[in-house]
Parts: C-alpha cells; structure tokens; sequence
C-alpha cells in the first residue's frame, strides 16, 4: 500500500472530501520531493561517470552554439549599423547636391536643366533670326 495508490485521509470524518483530496495531492507530492533528495545525495555521493562524460560532450556543444548564436548576433548589429551609415551617407549627399543645386540656382538664376534661359527669346521666328540687316 503507496501513498500514490491510497488516499490515507480518506477515512477521517472530520476533513471535507475536498480537503481529503488536498492533503492527498500534498502527501504525494512530499513522497516525490523526498524521492527526487534521496536520488540528489546518491548521485553526489557517487558521481555517474558516463553521465558527467556526457554532460561535458553536451556543455562543450552548448559553448559552441552560443558562440555561434553570439557571432550571429554581432553579425546582425553590423549589417544594421551598415545599413543606416549608408542611409545616412546617402542622404548627406543628397542634401549637399540639393545645396548645390540651389546655389547654381541662385548664382546664375539656372535650377539645372528645368529653368528658363533668359538670352533666348522664344517668341522670334526662325527667320528673323536667320536674316541680317
């Protein structure tokens, strides 16, 4: 007869049913945690030796995913920081080419190509033009 086969409160009139179940659940619980102790110190006392061999195989892999993990990472915050350096550059020069732009345009009154080139006057025919007098 094991506490996890037998409830040993089931019996005593003066405990609910739902307590009865309660004292039970803790019972069984304690039998588990007094177990998984006893399993602790056994293990302490005398240590597994293919599991600590184990164990080792598995932190030296362990070590090596996360370095892995880590270098990734850095990766990642590189291309990151790359990627807004060249945004940032990018628009640095168009900004510089804005600035030029607009001074070209206020230099010699031409906004690069879109403007109006005022020694033409495109209101004369091609003939007038063409004639000397």
């Amino acid at each position: 007869m094991t506490i996890n086969t037998v409830n040993p409160y089931a019996s005593n009139n003066q405990l609910s049913t739902l307590e009865q179940d309660v004292l039970w659940e803790f019972a069984k619980l304690n039998d588990k945690v007094k177990r998984a102790s006893n399993l602790a110190r056994l293990t302490a006392e005398s240590p597994n030796e293919s599991l600590l061999s184990e164990l080792r195989t598995l932190e030296k892999r362990m070590g090596l995913v996360l370095t892995l993990f880590q270098a990734s990472v850095w990766a990642v915050i590189v291309d990151m920081q790359a990627a807004e350096e060249a945004r940032t550059h990018q628009q640095e020069q168009q900004q510089q080419q804005r600035q030029q732009e607009q001074y070209g345009y206020d230099q010699y009154g031409y906004a690069g190509g879109g403007g109006h080139d005022p020694s033409y006057d495109e209101s004369r025919d091609w003939e007038e033009d063409s004639l000397m007098r």
